[in-house]
């Protein structure tokens, strides 16, 4: 009798820990199954295609072939399309992630303070996260318009010419430059004169656009931190600059580390931003435009799903190649960022 017993809450007990558990993650590991695992697959399988409305001839990895032949850059020939993005996808990733974590840092520091109206604060910085991008995108490109634009309405105020703003495809660095009166260095790289000003212009939409979002991120890591910690280190003289980058960094370091993660990998996949001010503003340029100075991995993704014919077999591939670059650039992270971060 007491075998049986003991055999029954054996199972039970293993009812408990491993099938009910089961159960209750069925539901959300069939949504991940059939909206996350297998379109990575369905897209791997398709790259390997020529398609175009359907699959027409299996072609392995020419796709792939191709994408290495439009690289181009760093081998001192012209870059080709996928050359183009993949630098225009880094300029975007280092233009908005870090300026965008640097400020919510500051922000989220500032609003954690004893301050008046907090309430509306905090309400205000979320806003912009929480309001739909394609609005916002559609107000700034109108915003940036130079024609009628506020911007250069204030630029004409203050007695300095007018901008083309998402229309101007030239590097920001030797427009800066020209500004002060000096030029270009020749025999420095491309690369090093930075992003296009429509480009820029995007990343201050973006950087507008998530910050509040990562605000509410930190916060919650600043919340997290116990108060006499603080309070100790302000006693022992403590000032404002050294409470923020030796006490209060420290503390929020895994808070940083996951923003830092999550933010690299909205940057390398943002779509609507890019495609709204510069193909959705009224311009009429088309994806990607001025020169392709704007064209990130995924609007070219978007341009040849849609724009150009039977290239569905090569746009998978691109998509492939967007999944291995986030996915090194995550382990990247992991494997030199997370030294960094305090977890006691």
């Amino acid at each position: 009798m007491s075998t049986d017993v003991a055999v029954f809450r054996r199972r039970r007990r293993r009812v408990e820990r491993v099938w009910l558990p089961a159960l209750y993650l069925a539901p959300t590991l069939v949504l991940l199954g059939v909206f996350d695992v297998y379109p990575i697959f369905l897209a791997a399988w398709i790259s390997l295609w020529d398609w175009g409305i359907r699959a027409e001839e299996f072609i392995g990895l020419g796709n792939y072939r191709r994408i290495a032949a439009e690289m181009g850059a760093g081998f001192g020939g012209a870059r080709g399309e996928v050359g183009q993005s993949l630098l225009v996808t880094a300029f975007y990733a280092l233009g908005t992630v870090p300026v965008t974590i640097a400020l919510a840092f500051a922000v989220a520091n500032m609003l954690h303070a004893r301050v008046r109206f907090l309430t509306a604060l905090r309400t205000a910085y979320f806003i912009p996260y929480i309001t739909s991008t394609v609005a916002a995108g559609l107000a700034f490109a109108w915003l940036f318009n130079p024609q009628v634009g506020v911007l250069n309405a204030v630029l004409e105020v203050v007695g300095l010419p007018a901008q083309q703003w998402l229309l101007d495809p030239e590097p920001v660095v030797p427009k800066l430059l020209g500004a002060f009166g000096m030029g270009w260095p020749e025999s420095l790289p491309e690369v090093l004169a930075g992003p296009s000003v429509a480009l820029v212009c995007v990343i201050a939409f973006s950087v507008w656009n998530t910050l509040g979002f990562a605000v509410v991120i930190i916060m919650a890591g600043l919340i997290a931190i116990d108060p006499q910690v603080q309070e100790a280190f302000r006693m022992d003289g403590a000032n404002a600059w050294q409470m923020a980058t030796r006490i209060t960094l420290p503390l929020v370091s895994p808070t940083v580390f996951f923003l830092l993660v999550v933010s690299t990998i909205r940057s390398f996949q943002s779509f609507n931003e890019v495609f709204v001010l510069t193909s959705g503003g009224g311009y009429g340029a088309g994806a990607g435009s001025p020169l392709d100075t704007t064209l990130t991995l995924p609007v070219l993704i978007f341009r040849h799903l849609y724009e150009r014919p039977g290239s569905v077999g090569y746009a998978a591939a691109l998509s492939m190649l967007l999944f291995a670059l986030l996915l090194v650039v995550t382990l990247v992270q992991f494997r030199f960022a997370e030294r960094r971060v305090h977890y006691d």
